[in-house]
Parts: structure tokens; sequence; C-alpha cells
């Protein structure tokens, strides 16, 4: 179609991805700043709705894992979907999906129907970050797929950031089901802009380009050669072990501890927790333009693992004389806990082109797991533990109840990094 052809003259030059080629990757991205900000905003509205619903930590908990059910249960599709359709229609479809979760969380009457929206909020963002990556890898080389990859957990963070304190703020301002209201606004308006910006015309970038021609035989079969082989699992159980920490401290509990630990408010916690995830807008690039450039993705892996280990336990553990010093500590967890995007490049360069999607949500699914199964226990572990304490209607926990349940987060980090030895080294090159 001529329309195509425009398109493919604009966004590149000589082989090299122009002006367009951007355009259309931030695009897709915003869609992950929305998606995260929607996932961790529950993080301080905790207090408002245990006390509205009357629900246990469990509960709460279960929350997250009502979302990740439907996260994870996607990741396959999703990733075989945008190998077949392209990002344009599916980012659409899943941003309105997100923003009906986000009206049916906001005047739900019973908690059942708050974590049946937000199990449709988990399907809706299963095609974020993968419609990130599959419109790097279409519109730009393979020498770029380990910074804009690191970018795109960028986007990710900075709505993350903005699900905290922005966020707090909101709620204490207008009420947490007019907040919701507004998430709900946006996501509209964005599946609006996304209809007229994204094409889904391929830029020449030889075998990097996304293939949409393959029938939905060849898609599984490429689906089915990655569960046979050993390496997508244990790059998938890495990233389960990465990421499951970060995101039960940045979205689910880290909050209540802090108000446990410090007897700080909630907007005050919500902005040190946010510092969690500016770590991560700041590492998960730099740490992918490193590994690019080295040419090796295990040795930034190695140092996230320790990095992230050592950092957890001094969250956890010891009283910071000063916020200053609590906030730099939150930093650098987040900045080493960025590192392990390498191991999605990992993924990539384990496969061929043709099954990029497939294997990126593969190993999504697997990773996403840990988010449903880990804020229940650590949840569990606290109402286990709770004195009978209570306040305005919702349990209160001590600080020592805190520390004993989320105790598994730096031994799963620690994990992670014994897991690496096992995992094959790629140098940077795509498989065949």
């Amino acid at each position: 179609m001529q329309v195509s052809q425009n398109v493919e003259s604009i966004s590149s030059t000589q082989g090299k991805p122009g002006v367009y080629s951007l355009v259309v990757w931030l695009t897709g991205t915003l869609f992950y700043f929305y998606e995260f900000f929607i996932q961790v905003a529950p993080n301080v509205m905790m207090p408002d709705l245990t006390r509205h619903f009357g629900i246990t930590a469990a509960q709460f908990g279960f929350l997250a894992t009502a979302y990740y059910a439907g996260y994870a249960m996607m990741q396959i599709p999703a990733g075989t979907l945008l190998d077949r359709f392209g990002a344009r229609r599916l980012i659409v479809i899943a941003t309105l999906i997100c923003a009906l979760g986000s009206f049916l969380t906001a005047h739900a009457n019973t908690w059942a129907l708050v974590e049946l929206a937000r199990f449709a909020t988990g399907i809706g963002s299963a095609f974020a970050v993968l419609g990130s990556f599959v419109l790097a890898a279409n519109w730009f080389p393979t020498n770029r797929f380990g910074l804009l990859s690191g970018f795109v957990l960028t986007f990710g963070m900075l709505g993350a950031v903005s699900g905290q304190h922005p966020m707090a703020v909101m709620v204490e301002s207008i009420g947490w089901r007019e907040s919701l209201d507004v998430l709900t606004v946006l996501g509209i308006a964005y599946a609006i802009l996304t209809w007229f910006v994204i094409q889904d015309s391929k830029n020449p970038m030889g075998k990097n380009r996304l293939i949409t021609s393959q029938s939905f035989k060849e898609l599984l079969s490429n689906v089915a050669k990655i569960i046979r082989q050993p390496q997508p699992w244990l790059l998938a159980a890495y990233g389960l072990l990465m990421f499951t920490p970060t995101l039960t401290l940045g979205a689910s509990w880290g909050a209540g501890f802090l108000i446990a630990a410090y007897d700080m408010p909630m907007t005050q916690a919500g902005s040190i927790i946010s510092l969690i995830f500016i770590g991560w807008a700041i590492g998960c690039p730099v740490f992918g333009w490193v590994s690019d450039r080295m040419r090796l993705r295990k040795p930034p892996l190695y140092i996230a693992s320790v990095g992230g280990t050592i950092c957890l336990f001094i969250i956890i553990y010891v009283h910071m004389p000063s916020t200053f010093m609590l906030g730099t500590i939150m930093l650098f967890f987040g900045i080493f806990s960025g590192a392990f995007l390498s191991s999605f490049s990992i993924a990539r360069e384990l496969q061929p082109a043709k099954a990029t999607g497939a294997a990126l949500g593969f190993m999504n699914m697997i990773q996403s797991m840990g988010g449903a199964i880990l804020p229940p226990v650590v949840g569990t572990i606290l109402d286990l533990l709770w004195n009978g304490a209570m306040q305005d209607g919702g349990r209160i926990y001590r600080l020592s109840d805190y520390q004993h349940a989320l105790l598994i987060l730096p031994l799963e980090m620690l994990a992670a990094g014994l897991l690496l030895y096992f995992i094959k080294e790629t140098y940077c090159k795509e498989a065949e």
C-alpha cells in the first residue's frame, strides 16, 4: 500500500531508523507507563481499601494475585498475537481493557468485584511491555535492542513513581474512587492517541522485521519449541526471583513496612518507595547499554543479584538514621534490580527473530507468576504474626512482623545469582 511505503520512507534512511521510528516506539512505551501506574496504585490505597472493604492483609495480597493471574495467563498468547497481528490494534484494545478495570475497581461494591477488575486489568497489561519490545525489535536494529528495552523499563518505572507519591496526594485530595476514575479517562485518551500514531508497517531492518505472515500453527510451533528448551526456563526463573522482590516491596507492602518502621505518613512513605522505581528508570537503560557495549549479558546480572541482596537486607533490618539515607538505599536497590533486564535480551537472542514475541511472552509469563504468589504469601505471614491490634477498622502490623514476612525477598535475589551459573552467555549474538 502507498501509505505503508510512505511510512517506511519516512522512518528509514539508508537502513537507519528515523524520526517516525522513534515516534512509534515512544508512543507504544507510553502504555507501559500507564500500565505500571495502575499496577502499583493499590500500594498507596491499602489503608483505604482495607478499611472500606474490611479485609485482612492476606486478602489485600490476593489483589496482586488477581492482577498477575490475568497478566501471566496472557503472556504467551500476547506474544504470539503480537507476532501475528502487530502492536497497533492490540495495544488499543489492551489499554481500553485496563481503563475498564480501573472503572470497575472504582465503582465496585464487593471485594470480589475488585479482584475481578484487577484480573481484567492484568489481562490488558500483558500487552504493554511485550508490545514495546516488539516495536523496538521491528523498527530498530539488533544492536539497539538492549538500550531501547532498558528505556522501555524506564517509562514503566516513571509510571510506577507516578503511582506512588502523586497518586497518594490525589487519593488524599479527591478520594480513591475518584482517582481511579481519572485513570480511566487517561486510558481512553491514550487508546485514541495510539490508534492515530502507531503503524505496524515494517521498517526494513533485515531479520528484525516483525513477522506478520506466520500462521497460528507456526506460532504455536514456536511456543512449543521454546517450552522444550531448558534455557528459557532458567532465564524465566531468574527473572521471577529478581523481579518479584522489587514488586512485592514497591507495589504491595513497602509503604506499610515504612509506616511501621519509621512512623511516617503515607505520602512520605509513597515518596520513598517511588525511589525504587526511579532506580529502575536509571538502572534499566544504563545496564542495558553496558551490556550492549561489553557484548556480554551475564556480568550485569551477577552485579544485580549481589547488589540487590545487600540492599534488601539493609532496608529490612537496618534502621536508617535519616530519610536521606533510607531513600538512597532504596534508590540503589532499584538501580541494581534494573540490571536484570539483560535477561530479556538473552531470551530474545536465544531464539530466531520470528519467535521474538513468543520468547519474551514465555519469560514474562513465568516471571509474573511470582507477582501473583509472593504478595499474598507475605500477607498470610503478617496475619499469622498479627497480635490483634486495630485502628479505624484496619489491622496494624508490627515492624517485627514485616521483618519476618519480608525475609524471603533478599533470599530470592541471592538464589537468582546462584542460578546464573547455569544460564548461557549469548555474547549479544542473535540466533539464526
